[in-house]
């Protein structure tokens, strides 16, 4: 609650999210304990074990609850709307709440022998006949859990070991970033398994599923242990570029701003507090070639006044493959806010789509931005925009003497091909000369990847690094090992291109077991990480 309550980052915290962590598993050991030992042919015992059952399902529903929760506070762009922190603050206090229940249960009949004991209450058998599951019912749960373990084992699985289609990817955007969830998760699934078919199994076969249980959750824990390692690796990466000094470059006042740590593990729980800034969606900025562009622009609120981001001006692009995707919900709008918070004047913008039957897995991609556009078409659409935007920047308050551009996967090639191309002066026909880029911040590039999807265009824009110049802007990656889909030797060719041009400025900032889209959840391990790089860097080159 003095989370919730104190805003300001106190080292409480950290300590606060190990004990929670800590505690949780504390809870699933106290429920096993309980159900083995609880005098089930008691009225009251039998009570504390089906309510055991109830805080084993609570905890599974909670979890999920915390992980929703999460999610609808990363995409929704409305400051008003705080549904997803509900739900998320609901599950916690939820799965508090019957911890403390069962606790207190367990501290009050200690030393009652009737409760805990295995004598038989007289009449007790009539409780077991009104509230016993019924077989049919048992076989439901037990189907039910062993499917659980299975699905568990496959997520523990792509976890450690990165995946190899399409369809695990999707599975491993949840599993990588959502595993301390579903290491609870499954837990209490096979904790509902081993209990149910306690004294049916013989020893060998209890003890394989449940170390299968405790490894599959520990697999699923890996990223999280593995946290540490990356914030220390990124902090050498990011100081071998960009200085040893950096830090003492960044005055007390302004490092307030910024997230004190590099990973919060309270704020993966219960997320990162809401920003509050100004918005404005669906500009209208492109109409031609039958498709219409728009963008949502998020101000800082009292036009950004004593901020950090000195209405420096950030363009985000979305990602999809070039064929899918969009604006807002579907590009972390909890990124926009976040940066329009400190400052800075963020447009979040449409370019035009490559029309592909791919195209119909995403039911959030618009209709009237798709047709027959290569990468050429997509970075001239950027350009209208930059064109767009000298000459409405007065309006927005956007200083264009400093400008970030970023985009993820097919949106981090796009943003590294517009964003070289603009700052080497060679195409005034298609970029405004009126803005001056600052910085480049790609997550997991895609660079030369279109080829898989039919999607052609001039060499240097396919393929960005070959645009890259001895003064090409500063550039900050952020890259998992384990994200296949877009093989991370593009972003080591990419750097390495960087320091054969004599340019040092290029940083990756590498995430251990960290698959595509590593950036999904806005308060994850590997997104906090990435986060508490990228906004010194802003502040370093602007």
């Amino acid at each position: 609650m003095l989370y919730l309550v104190v805003s300001e980052y106190l080292p409480l915290w950290d300590i606060f999210g190990i004990v929670l962590t800590i505690t949780l598993f504390e809870n699933l050991l106290l429920i096993y304990l309980n159900l083995v030992n609880v005098n089930k042919k008691s009225k009251f015992g039998y009570r504390l074990y089906i309510f055991c059952y109830i805080c084993l399902v609570f905890i599974i529903l909670g979890m999920l609850g915390m992980m929703q929760g999460n999610l609808l506070s990363s995409i929704t762009i409305s400051n008003s709307f705080l549904g997803g922190y509900a739900l998320n603050h609901l599950s916690y206090f939820g799965i508090l709440s019957f911890g403390i229940i069962l606790v207190v249960i367990d501290f009050l009949t200690r030393k009652n022998p009737e409760f805990w004991g295995r004598e038989t209450r007289r009449n007790g058998s009539k409780y077991i006949k009104i509230l016993r599951l019924k077989e049919i019912g048992k076989k439901i749960i037990i189907i039910t859990t062993w499917i659980g373990l299975c699905i568990g084992a496959f997520c523990a699985f792509i976890t450690l070991f990165g995946v190899f289609e399409f369809v695990t990817t999707q599975i491993a955007v949840f599993s990588s970033q959502y595993g301390i969830f579903l290491s609870f998760i499954f837990l209490a699934n096979t904790i509902i398994l081993i209990k149910i078919k306690r004294g049916k199994w013989n020893r060998k076969k209890f003890r394989r599923v449940a170390l299968t249980g405790i490894l599959i959750s520990i697999s699923l824990l890996s990223p999280f242990i593995v946290s540490n390692f990356n914030a220390i690796n990124a902090e050498v990466n990011f100081s071998e570029a960009f200085g040893q000094n950096w830090q003492q470059k960044i005055p007390v006042v302004t490092n307030e701003y910024f997230l004190q740590t590099s990973f919060s593990t309270a704020g993966y729980y219960l997320g990162t507090p809401p920003k509050d800034c100004n918005v404005i969606e669906n500009v209208l900025f492109y109409d031609n070639e039958s498709i219409k562009l728009y963008f949502d622009v998020y101000m800082p609120l009292k036009r950004g006044e004593g901020l950090p981001g000195q209405n420096s001006t950030l363009i985000r692009i979305h990602g999809g493959a070039w064929v899918s995707g969009d604006k807002g919900g579907s590009n972390m709008a909890q990124m926009n806010k976040y940066f329009a918070a400190q400052g800075y004047i963020v447009f979040d913008i449409q370019y035009g789509l490559y029309d592909s039957p791919i195209a119909v897995l995403d039911i959030n991609t618009p209709d009237y931005n798709k047709g027959d556009f290569n990468i050429d078409d997509m970075i001239r659409h950027i350009g209208e925009f930059t064109k767009y935007l000298s000459e409405k920047a007065r309006i927005f308050g956007a200083n264009l003497n400093s400008v970030f551009i970023s985009g993820s996967s097919s949106g981090g090639h796009l943003a590294s091909a517009a964003g070289l191309a603009l700052a080497s002066g060679n195409y005034s026909n298609l970029f405004s000369q009126n803005i001056t880029i600052k910085g480049i911040i790609p997550f997991y590039p895609s660079n030369g990847q279109m080829v898989y999807f039919g999607i052609d265009g001039k060499e240097e824009f396919t393929n960005p690094e070959k645009l890259i110049e001895s003064k090409s802007p500063p550039c900050l990656i952020f890259q998992g090992t384990h994200d296949v889909l877009n093989y991370f030797g593009i972003s080591r060719n990419f750097r390495a291109t960087y320091l054969a041009k004599g340019n040092v400025n290029c940083a990756i900032i590498w995430m251990l077991l960290g698959g595509h889209t590593s950036d999904f959840y806005f308060s994850g391990y590997y997104n906090q990480i990435f986060l508490y790089y990228m906004e010194r860097f802003m502040y370093l080159h602007q």
